[in-house]
């Protein structure tokens, strides 16, 4: 088994929710000789919420075997998130999967900002540690003064699972400070959310004051 960089250019009849402005993910691929088994039947539950989307089960490689991972419910990142399945692909005599992710379904708005969602109440604090960020392909900015927000991990309770980036119009006077897992004192991971702050010009206006 070896693993490659693979770009995965999105076709954009995936989704009615899918857009030139949609950001292409380079995703570790993983390479092997054994295709998958076929996909296994699942009764998908009653959702918990309405807010609940269902991510389906896939066979993932695992050390040197096809291993499956049920289907669950989750709770998307934010507002305005789909998940976009993993998937197996056949390549030059052999099969590469491509891992899910989370992806924005709406269209960057020049006139109004992203906004996060607020921080949970309870901190996310975790035993395992975030994969390596994934390296991402953007798309041409969609307007002027467009800034890209990167990507991150985001923990659904079970694991890790990529959540895209996207564009976004600066706030005036602000700069964003991407998502990021720190290591606290007893060696687990602490997630800080993204979110806009006055930038350093800005600050030094206020003390002038």
């Amino acid at each position: 088994m070896r693993k490659l960089w693979i770009l995965v250019a999105l076709p954009l009849t995936l989704s009615p929710f899918a857009s030139e402005a949609q950001v292409r993910v380079i995703v570790p691929g993983v390479r092997v000789t054994a295709a998958p088994p076929p996909p296994r039947f699942e009764a998908v539950p009653v959702a918990p919420s309405p807010r609940h989307q269902w991510i389906a089960g896939c066979w993932e490689w695992r050390g040197s075997a096809h291993v499956w991972i049920p289907g669950h419910w989750v709770l998307p990142p934010a507002y305005g998130y789909v998940w976009e399945p993993a998937r197996w692909a056949s390549a030059n005599g052999a099969w590469v999967f491509y891992p899910g992710h989370w992806r924005p379904t709406d269209e960057p708005d020049r006139a109004q900002a992203y906004q996060p969602p607020p921080p949970p109440m309870e901190q996310v604090v975790v035993n395992t540690a975030p994969p390596p960020p994934i390296e991402e392909a953007r798309p041409a900015p969609p307007f002027d003064g467009a800034v890209w927000l990167a990507g991150y991990w985001h923990w659904n309770g079970l694991r890790h699972v990529w959540v895209a980036g996207r564009y976004s119009p600066r706030p005036a006077g602000h700069e964003w400070e991407r998502h990021r897992w720190d290591r606290d004192d007893s060696g687990r991971w602490v997630f800080k959310p993204g979110h806009w702050h006055p930038s350093e010009g800005e600050h030094r206006d206020e003390g002038r004051r």
